[in-house]
This record gives C-alpha cells, structure tokens and sequence, in this order.
C-alpha cells in the first residue's frame, strides 16, 4: 500500500499541524456561523420550512399513527411539490428532534453537523477548510441538509449509523470509506431503524418505492449530459476516492447543489481543495446566469452544470495520482506521492 504522511508545507498559513483546541475552536465558530445563519434566515424570510421539516412531519406523524406518505405532496397536508421521497427510517432517526419547533430542530440540526464535520475533517491537517466556504457546504446549510452529516461519515465511522435515512447518499460514502468499523455500524443502524420504522408502518418500503418511480427530479448524474466521462475515474480503481466518486454519479439524485459536499473531501492537498471548492461554486453561479432558477423546467441544465464544474473537476484531480492502493485521502492529513504531481507542494 501507498505510504502516507502529514505534508506540514501543504497549507499556506502557518504550520499544518492543527492541535485539537484549535479545531475546537474553530469546529464552534463555524458551527455557530452555521447554526447562525439558518436562524437568522428563518427570521428575515418569515420561513416557515427548511427541508428538515419535511423529515420533522413524517416523525410526527408516525407518532401519531399516520402515514406520512399520504400526507406529503402536491395539495396535501404538507403541501409539497413531489411527494414523500425519504425513506421511513429517516422519520424514525428524526423523532428526538421532532418535539423541537422547526426553526429549533433546523438549527440545531446544522451546527451539530457543521461541528462534527468541521472537528473531524481537520484532524492532522487543515487543508480541507476550503470546503466549507463552498456553494455546495452554504445550500447545505440554507436548506437543512443530510449531505454536512454524510460528509462527517467519511471521517466518523460511528455516524454511519445514520446511513439509512438517506441510502442514496450514504451508499457511496459506506462502501468507499475503506473502513470495516463505517460497514458494521452502517448495518447495525440500517437494521435497527429498517425494525423500528416497519413497526410504525409495516407498508412503507413499497410505499416509498412507488414514490421514488414517479419522482421525475432524481436521476443519477452518469446519466446526464456528460456524465458517462465520470466512469473514467475507475482507471484509478485501487484508490478509494475513485469509487467514492463513480458511486456518487450513479446514485439517484436531485439536481440540488448540496448533493455534491462529499466529493469536496477527495482533495489530498490545500491546492486540490480550494480548486474544487472553487471551480464547484463558479460551476452553480454560472448555472444560475445561463440556465436560470432552479425550476423544474431547468433541472436539466443543472445537473449538467454538476458533471461539468463538480464531477468531472473531482475525476481530473484523482486521475492525476497513480492507480496504486492508497488510503483514502480522508484517512490522513495528506498524501506525498513520488509518482505524481502534487498540487499542495
């Protein structure tokens, strides 16, 4: 395997040699800014939902006795323009939060994730804080994402307990991660909430289903404009970033910007990350000029728009490494390779 090591000259301010009071700091102010923000949007824009409510409604429904997927969509008690597309276990993994009012819960949803992803991400190295000025890290943010959490997967083996209540998303993460500990708790958490959720409502798997087939918004990037090019990734089939990558493009997904956070984390040096960071954020304020607001009718040109300035700006950057077993650039700070060129140096 591929020798790894800290690259102390791989971040341009100071010494890249973080001490865990440093990234506790900064893990809670960016948690705070976060957590921040959300509240403070939810105040200016009078909101009433962030798309946690929606997870929020279907906890609260199961509690009492309903089905959530006959009260989600278009005219419905939650009126919404497609129907309920999570799955039953995100409701159940939902319900401690669901006491909270929305505007609480989304908050707090936030800055627990930015904290955990923030501290996490920054263990040995700060070359990854690129990503968290990124478009693809602030629609997470605005809309009360899962993707800040999937993201903190790939560095907290323990959260894949979580994996079900997004399977798309978490798949890629799960299988890609390298880690044996990230399998077992994604199987002991997908069965104890598959249990829990069939217990509340024992139908919902076909339910779901049904709602995924008839959801015209989630197609797999691969299979857009472009997309196929992603697949060349696999030339570097023995480095995990490679499969964390063509996974991804193969999932079922909107068109939303946020989906995109977990490739941010293929970078293994400064350089790499803020050129992705970069390059995915110029990719959706371009898609906003030329394709427009992201209405049904332009989803198309978004998710275009994602294969070209996300997926394949991730392709290029792995397939500048050699195809030899390596771990995962978010197993260590950095990665010094003789054999190829390092864009941190």
């Amino acid at each position: 395997m591929e020798s790894t090591q800290i690259n102390p000259e791989g971040f341009p301010w100071g010494k890249n040699q973080p001490t865990t009071m440093q990234r506790l700091i900064v893990a809670v102010l960016l948690s705070l800014i976060s957590g921040g923000t959300l509240y403070v949007r939810y105040i200016a824009m009078k909101m009433e939902r962030s798309d946690l409510s929606q997870v929020l409604f279907g906890a609260r429904a199961l509690l009492q006795g309903a089905n959530p997927y006959h009260l989600i969509g278009p005219g419905l008690t939650y009126d919404l323009k497609w129907g309920a597309v999570y799955p039953a276990t995100a409701y159940v993994a939902t319900i401690p939060l669901s006491i909270l009012p929305d505007i609480i819960a989304s908050t707090l949803f936030v800055a627990v994730s930015t904290f955990l992803l923030a501290f996490a991400s920054t263990k040995n190295s700060w070359h990854r804080v690129p990503l968290f000025p990124s478009i693809a890290f602030a629609s997470s943010v605005q809309f009360a994402q899962w993707s800040i959490l999937m993201t903190a997967m790939l560095f907290l083996p323990w959260l894949a307990v979580i994996a079900a209540v997004k399977p798309q998303a978490a798949l890629p993460v799960v299988a890609a991660s390298g880690s044996r500990r990230t399998i077992v708790f994604a199987l002991a958490g997908g069965v104890a909430l598959l249990l829990v959720s069939l217990l509340f409502l024992p139908s919902w798997p076909i339910e779901w289903l049904r709602m995924l087939r008839s959801s015209s918004q989630l197609r797999p990037p691969i299979l857009r404009l472009g997309g196929v090019v992603v697949a060349l990734v696999l030339l570097r089939w023995r480095r995990p970033e490679a499969w964390l990558v063509f996974l991804m493009a193969c999932m079922p997904q909107t068109w939303a910007w946020y989906n995109l956070l977990p490739l941010l984390v293929v970078a293994a040096t400064y350089r790499e990350a803020a050129l992705l960071s970069l390059v995915s954020s110029l990719g959706a304020m371009i898609a906003v000029l030329v394709v427009g607001d992201p209405a049904p009718e332009n989803y198309s040109g978004w998710g275009i728009a994602m294969v070209a300035f996300a997926y394949l700006p991730a392709v290029i950057v792995i397939l500048r490494r050699p195809n030899v077993r390596a771990r995962a650039p978010w197993a260590t700070g950095s990665i010094q390779e003789p054999h190829a060129v390092n864009l941190g140096q």
